[in-house]
């Protein structure tokens, strides 16, 4: 990786930073009153963790996506496993797709259940919903929605309707897309829960956090309790109802996170600003079939937490990687391998052959940085940068072993 090495003047510490990442933790516009905040905490003048910002920012965020309940969380992966766990005696299994971060599959055997695989989209990377129709029965106790890289799947709907038929919950996990809409209706509103991450590099931040939302007034209290050790939320007295953990959120957490909702629209507006100028950079080598960008139907509104470029099946995704790293351009695929060639899950299950279409299509895609830090002529300097990348890797012979996944 190209880099500089620097040293923070404050902490001592030498970090090293890339001229062009992939992501970053991301800015904090009025952090003077987030500070000051801090200060007034760091006085003794309000609990640590649990207190008045964590219910301001489970109700106000609940508001935001217009959902009836929110129940904070230190991470997406805790969430979608009390989620899971507060489905006791539903079903068996969960279905989630492969082109999804490890934490979908690990949450669903923590919480006891077995997963299965379901393909996904070669266009879009999200679920499909004619595999979770050829998976769903009568052990389903859920199907994970996830929508990649901040496109809405198109068929969330439906896909309730599906998990309906069989008794089944729909949980959105919408990790990449805090304002995201589909027809106008925000990611996170359409299923029966929803599980946000605001990890440090997502659209929206805390550092490290998640958020579960939903409409339902018994799963909200079952999973506020597992959250909270077991500890029930309607209780006036400390009467532990479940088995729970300690998944709970810092008020430091809660107060960037209030923070960073109060901004997340003009976040979302700024990386579709960027998205614009890598689809007009981009816009010859879509028109020749070369490389096109995973772009979101009109009747989605991104939140571009990734934004993801198809390339025509051999060209070597890694000579794009290594010439653009020798510019200092970062850029990445997710996820390698895809989750159902994880070593955790081929060690209990066999899933050779599992999902071959889309698993073709994950070995053929890249991401290029879109983040706040990025200038919108930086973007323009990636985007030219990267179409020549990809032109001289696509003339250059393809190594057979980097060609994709199926022969792991």
């Amino acid at each position: 990786m190209v880099g500089t090495e620097r040293e923070d003047e404050s902490t001592g510490w030498s970090t090293v930073t890339d001229e062009y990442p992939i992501a970053t933790g991301g800015s904090f516009p009025g952090k003077e009153r987030v500070l000051a905040e801090f200060e007034r905490m760091l006085d003794g003048d309000a609990r640590l963790t649990m207190g008045d910002h964590c219910r301001a920012f489970e109700r106000e965020f609940a508001d935001y996506v217009g959902r009836e309940y929110g129940i904070v969380t230190n991470s997406c992966t805790s969430g979608l496993e009390t989620v899971f766990r507060a489905l006791e005696g539903r079903g068996e299994e969960v279905i989630v797709p492969i082109q999804t971060f490890a934490a979908n599959a690990s949450s669903v055997l923590t919480a006891g259940y077995e997963p299965r695989f379901a393909d996904i989209e070669p266009d879009d990377h999200n679920i499909s919903l004619e595999s979770v129709a050829e998976l769903i029965g009568d052990d389903t106790a859920a199907v994970v929605a996830v929508h990649f890289a901040g496109n809405v799947c198109e068929r969330t709907a439906e896909l309730r309707d599906l998990c309906e038929a069989h008794d089944a919950v729909l949980i959105e996990d919408c990790s990449h897309a805090h304002g995201a809409t589909i027809d106008g209706r925000p990611a996170g509103s359409i299923g029966h829960a929803a599980c946000f991450s605001f990890y440090a590099t997502k659209v929206l931040t805390t550092g490290e956090g998640g958020m579960v939302l939903t409409d339902d007034d018994e799963l909200a209290r079952r999973v506020a309790a597992i959250r909270n050790r077991g500890l029930d939320p309607d209780a006036d007295d400390p009467r532990f109802t479940e088995l729970g953990s300690n998944y709970r959120l810092s008020e430091f957490a809660a107060v960037l996170g209030r923070s960073q909702l109060e901004h997340v629209e003009a976040f979302v507006a700024y990386r579709n600003e960027i998205a614009r100028i890598y689809d007009d950079r981009l816009s010859e080598l879509a028109e020749q079939g070369i490389a096109e960008p995973i772009s979101p139907p009109p009747s989605v509104r991104s939140s571009y937490w990734r934004y993801p470029v198809a390339l025509e099946a051999g060209c070597d995704r890694t000579r794009v990687r290594d010439r653009l790293e020798a510019e200092g351009i970062t850029i990445d695929w997710a996820y390698d391998p895809p989750l159902h060639r994880q070593p955790f899950v081929t060690d209990r299950y066999d899933t050779d052959g599992v999902a071959s279409e889309g698993t073709a299509a994950m070995g053929r895609h890249v991401c290029l940085p879109i983040h706040r830090d990025l200038s919108l002529e930086d973007a323009k300097h990636v985007g030219e940068r990267a179409v020549r990348a990809i032109r001289r890797a696509r003339s250059e012979p393809t190594t057979a072993a980097k060609q994709g996944y199926e022969s792991r």
